[in-house]
């Protein structure tokens, strides 16, 4: 109760101040009653005292039963205002706390999406760590490789030179036949370096031929594009030059129909949307604003209303989107 009550000062006051009124009002009829200690003398007929008092003790407790019944009407009144006025309260509280859940959701959704999109990017980040570990390993294992060939290849050559020398020393009275072996053997190898640089040195310049001409496509292609844009731009260029024109065109034919009235103001203006077919036939027109005379305004729709068709467009979209003529007194 103290809680409603400091909640709503006004409706206290206004409790208090109707309390104070029927506090006055009953100190008012008690005033009015007659004052018994007076020194008049009061005439006092037997047959007729008791009804006197018993009509004044009636009036005071109808009075009293009327002043009771008010009170209780306006407490019931108080009351139901501030049941209302908390009412009203407890909604506002209510709305406001829907606000803050809903703020609060909404942050706790936008958190959520942070949270989320930095987890997307740490697992792309690990992704492209990973990558480039993987990358690095094969690198690692590809130059192993090459470096294992080629130990291969250095102790294959030294086993080769040591067999051979083995050879030489083994079979000294040979000497001539293993010469002309170990001849025909290098000009083989000879053969084959030759053979093989050869091969190298064809597909280098395939390779090249391939890069040149891939070049040269790559070149094209752009030039291709650049002629296509210069050419679409060209092409736009002269569909807005021949739009101009044919708008020009239809304005002259519409002004030419036009019989200027004589009191025609210098601020009178007037626009109308015609549209026409693909043969420049008039289909429909729209007077969109006129500022001016009735005068002003009936000579532009006669204009219009005369005409049957105007230049021909130059394509079906300028067609479709009509053309928009401005009357203005010369």
């Amino acid at each position: 109760m103290f809680e409603l009550l400091r909640h709503h000062p006004f409706a206290l006051l206004l409790v208090l101040t109707l309390h104070g009124v029927l506090f006055a009002a009953l100190l008012l009829n008690v005033n009015l009653t007659p004052d018994d200690r007076s020194g008049d003398p009061v005439e006092i007929i037997a047959g007729e005292d008791v009804e006197v008092v018993e009509a004044e003790a009636v009036d005071a407790e109808t009075f009293d039963r009327i002043q009771h019944e008010r009170e209780v009407a306006e407490q019931e009144e108080i009351a139901e205002a501030l049941r209302e006025e908390e009412e009203r309260r407890r909604a506002e509280e209510q709305r406001r706390l829907e606000e803050q859940r809903q703020r609060e959701a909404e942050e706790q959704a936008r958190r959520e999406a942070i949270e989320a999109a930095e987890r997307a990017r740490e697992e792309a980040e690990e992704a492209r760590r990973r990558a480039e570990e993987e990358a690095e390993a094969e690198r690692e294992r590809i130059r192993e490789e090459r470096e294992a060939a080629e130990q291969a290849r250095r102790e294959a050559e030294e086993e080769r030179e040591r067999q051979e020398q083995e050879r030489r020393e083994r079979e000294e009275a040979e000497r001539q036949a293993r010469e002309e072996q170990e001849r025909r053997e290098q000009e083989e190898a000879e053969r084959r370096e030759r053979e093989e640089a050869e091969r190298r040195a064809e597909a280098e310049r395939e390779l090249e031929e391939q890069r040149r001409r891939e070049r040269m496509e790559a070149e094209q292609q752009r030039l291709a594009e650049a002629q296509e844009r210069r050419e679409a731009a060209r092409a736009q260029r002269e569909r807005e030059e021949a739009l101009e024109e044919w708008r020009a065109r239809a304005s002259e034919t519409v002004q030419r129909r036009w019989r200027e009235p004589e009191d025609a103001s210098s601020s009178d203006r007037a626009s109308v949307s015609v549209r026409v077919n693909e043969t420049g036939r008039i289909i429909s027109y729209e007077v969109e604003d006129c500022r001016g005379s009735d005068a002003f305004c009936a000579s532009v729709e006669e204009a219009i209303g005369r005409l049957r068709a105007l230049p021909e467009p130059p394509d079906a979209e300028a067609a479709a989107r009509g053309v928009r003529i401005q009357f203005e007194p010369q």
